[in-house]
């Protein structure tokens, strides 16, 4: 299949590209930045925003992934009419090309985040059909939820399939500099602080990148469309964890300094990925411990 993956050279797109020119797809990255680890596949540099240069650029593809968005919370904050016009908006752009284009199905990259920090039972397994949150307390939920409600109204109003990836929290390889994982991992072994917001316990289903990426892939069959699809780790990992299990794997203790709880920030509930085991036969070959080793491995040899 012909398959077009806008900001596919980024942390988790190039995983995706990975997998599907693994899996024997043909793939054309569409991204601002030129792709950074050599896939053998096609490549566009420009905005997915550019509906213009989108609709020519995707003629007689099969699928679009559409990945591009702002990833990074804290931007949001900062910038939120730019880092929305990103994100919602740039799914329009997207959806608006399948609809004129006749694309089989637009796969949407969202978030767990959309279900708000849920009170309640914490042993109570969130699944797809959880309510999105009422009172979305970040304004990067919000665009998320307006990104997927679109993909519902696309369907609803002009008949464009979609999938829709709620995805957990990623690590792994090729991670931005500026999330969790890799700040820890650099700051253990350079014997620097490690600053937690709040105390720590609050908790996150990390998922390994490379068991994102197939969960992905596995979302192109047919029971897929227009389904929605918890795609994540099956682990509760507080921040403490974190910081314990890479002081084991490293070896070396951590400094920390607790401030603060940042404003809106996801406190986590779980939330079941079974639907994507039951209907794709997908779910993480890693556990947290493993996936994290390779990792670590990586990126001492990476930095070293």
């Amino acid at each position: 299949m012909k398959i077009l993956v806008t900001g596919g050279s980024g942390f988790i797109g190039s995983h995706v590209v990975d997998v599907l020119l693994t899996s024997g797809h043909e793939v054309l990255i569409y991204d601002l930045e030129e792709p950074r680890y050599k896939q053998n596949c096609g490549f566009v540099k420009a905005n997915v925003n550019d509906l213009d240069k989108l609709t020519s650029t995707s003629k007689n593809f099969d699928f679009i992934y559409h990945m591009a968005a702002e990833a990074n919370v804290n931007r949001f904050y900062q910038n939120p009419l730019h880092s929305n016009y990103n994100t919602a908006n740039s799914t329009l752009s997207v959806l608006e090309c399948a609809r004129k284009n006749n694309i089989s199905r637009v796969m949407l990259s969202s978030t767990e985040w959309i279900y708000g920090s849920i009170e309640g039972d914490e042993n109570q397994s969130i699944t797809e059909e959880t309510p999105y949150a009422q009172n979305p307390d970040h304004l990067y939920t919000s665009s998320k939820i307006s990104a997927e409600l679109f993909c519902k109204n696309y369907k609803t109003l002009y008949d464009v399939n979609f999938t829709i990836m709620r995805y957990g929290i990623p690590f792994g390889e090729r991670a931005r500099p500026e999330t969790v994982t890799p700040i820890f991992i650099s700051r253990i072994l350079k014997n620097e602080e490690i600053t937690i917001h709040g105390d720590g316990s609050q908790t996150r289903q990390f998922v390994y990148v490379r068991d994102l990426a197939e969960g992905n892939a596995a979302c192109l069959k047919p029971e897929a469309e227009n389904q929605i699809f918890n795609i994540n780790g099956r682990e509760k990992i507080s921040v403490l964890q974190i910081v314990k299990t890479l002081e084991e794997i490293i070896g070396k203790k951590a400094k920390i300094k607790f401030i603060e709880d940042r404003r809106g920030n996801y406190k986590g509930r779980f939330i079941s990925s079974e639907k994507a085991e039951k209907l794709l036969g997908w779910k993480p070959k890693y556990s947290y411990r493993e996936a994290m080793e390779r990792y670590v491995k990586n990126f001492i040899n990476w930095n070293s």
